[in-house]
């Protein structure tokens, strides 16, 4: 016997029995939702040496922040506004209809929706969860109507949530207007690639990289104040006695979360570096000079024989790369014409995480090799390399 057998009761329902089920289940998760709201007022999760529900909460119930995020959102929501809470508990709107309602909770609607939740949710109770987006949605032109009857119109928002999760990747949901989701759509039909009749990505990955690709792009050539190669200001600290092996360690000093070996290996191959010598305690005592790994004419120097991005299949042109140490720098590898090859920074962190081997031929070819042996060449894109560019004198 395991644990299923324990539970076939609970399995093998019905269709009847299965809706009864589901009602259910969303009838307690917003129980839940509002048990969870009581304990964070009151601070209780503190008992156990949390810093917050969150921190609480993923330490104790194995929870993604996302997931997290969603929880105490719906508490808040429901324990604002109590025609909600009590439609949600008597099962009258299911959990996405109270989702789909949760986007009204917003200071600037809080008037309007407490005069009228009771109506709202009356009105709501009879539609599907496609009538409930409509009206919620129409409801919400309303009372901007109302509330900037005196005001000209303003642009119609565009939502974007997102959060890590356990598993160090990240997860969210976005709502844009018809203007920019036709500038989205048309930013990821330019950026999106095709490795040919060998393609293996699906679309919704091939879009994934597009999205990858696009910020690393921006990143790269904002207007922005950062390096002189515009090159993305990303800050993170890194222990000297990992960064000399082949799994540094980096945490993200703008968000707190550690980096992935992979992302702070490729972080660290092209970029500006301070050293700042920390006391036993941490305290940081002296803040060096910054230094460039790659000079601004050494990169121009690569990118005139690489034209861009070196990976295999890859046509990343040169305003999306970095420049990459094929003999780690962290273990003597120079920073010079032979050791560095252009990489866009999806490849450059892929090569990293994969610990790609590659050899930079005298015509400028360069031949990857992974650890199971398979062997794919690239050659380069800008003018042939005649010979070496010497330094200056």
């Amino acid at each position: 016997m395991n644990a299923l057998d324990d539970h076939l009761d609970q399995i093998l329902l019905s269709p009847a029995e299965a809706l009864a089920a589901a009602l259910e289940w969303e009838r307690q998760g917003a129980l839940l939702a509002l048990a969870m709201r009581r304990l964070e007022l009151s601070n209780a999760f503190e008992t156990d040496g949390a810093t917050s529900m969150k921190d609480w909460l993923r330490h104790h119930a194995r929870m993604s922040d996302r997931r997290i995020t969603e929880l105490l959102a719906t508490g808040r929501f429901l324990d604002t506004y109590h025609a909600f809470a009590d439609a949600a508990v008597a099962g009258t709107l299911s959990g996405s209809q109270i989702d789909a309602a949760r986007t009204l909770h917003r200071p600037k609607y809080a008037t309007e929706l407490a005069h009228q939740q009771t109506e709202l949710v009356n009105h709501l109770a009879s539609l599907d969860i496609t009538g409930t987006t409509k009206l919620v949605d129409h409801w919400r032109k309303c009372a901007d109507a109302v509330i900037d009857e005196a005001a000209p119109p303003v642009e119609p928002p565009c939502e974007l949530s997102f959060a890590r999760t356990l598993d160090d990747r990240m997860h969210g949901t976005f709502s844009l207007h018809d203007a920019a989701a036709t500038e989205f759509e048309k930013a990821i039909q330019n950026a999106i690639t095709w490795a040919g009749n060998g393609e293996t990505r699906a679309t919704s990955e091939r879009q994934g990289d597009a999205l990858h690709d696009i910020a690393a792009f921006y990143n790269r050539n904002h207007e922005g104040d950062g390096t002189p190669r515009h090159l993305p200001t990303i800050t993170l600290s890194a222990d000297l006695s990992t960064v000399t092996t082949e799994v540094p360690e980096g945490v993200n000093d703008d968000t707190g979360q550690p980096m992935s070996a992979a992302c702070t290996g490729a972080s660290l191959c092209d970029c500006k570096i301070h050293v700042i010598l920390r006391s036993a305690n941490g305290a940081p005592e002296q803040f060096g000079r910054a230094t460039y790994t790659v000079p601004r004419k050494l990169f121009r120097q690569v990118a005139a024989r690489d034209g861009g991005c070196r990976f295999p299949g890859c046509n990343r042109t040169i305003r999306y790369t970095d420049a990459h140490h094929i003999h780690p720098w962290q273990h003597g590898g120079s920073t010079d014409y032979d050791n560095l090859l252009l990489l866009c920074r999806r490849h450059h962190t892929y090569t990293h995480q994969q610990h790609l081997t590659i050899k930079l031929k005298p015509n400028g070819a360069a031949e990857f090799t992974w650890q199971h042996g398979t062997h794919r060449t690239s050659q380069p894109r800008g003018a042939p390399p005649t010979r070496r560019p010497q330094p200056p004198v």
